[in-house]
Formats: C-alpha cells, structure tokens, sequence
C-alpha cells in the first residue's frame, strides 16, 4: 500500500486528524498546481 492510499484511508476513518502537509500531498498527486497550493495555505 503506497502513502497516499494510507493517507487517503485516514482521511476516510479520521478526517479530522488530517494535516495540511497530507493534504498537500494528495492534491499534487492528482495534478494540482505547487503555486496554486501555496496561496492557498496563506489564507488558511
């Protein structure tokens, strides 16, 4: 099982246990801009 299966198991068990760091990870896997990422973190 890779880490972004884990990660997206948790977020299905424990959603609210997620860190932004995770959730980083799953949007760049499935293609979402670095740039993009970053302003949203900002306004968080």
């Amino acid at each position: 099982m890779s880490a972004i299966e884990k990660i997206l198991l948790k977020m299905k068990r424990q959603p609210n246990g997620i860190r932004f760091q995770e959730i980083v990870k799953i949007l760049e896997y499935n293609g979402y801009n670095k740039d993009v990422l970053k302003r949203i973190e900002h306004k968080i």
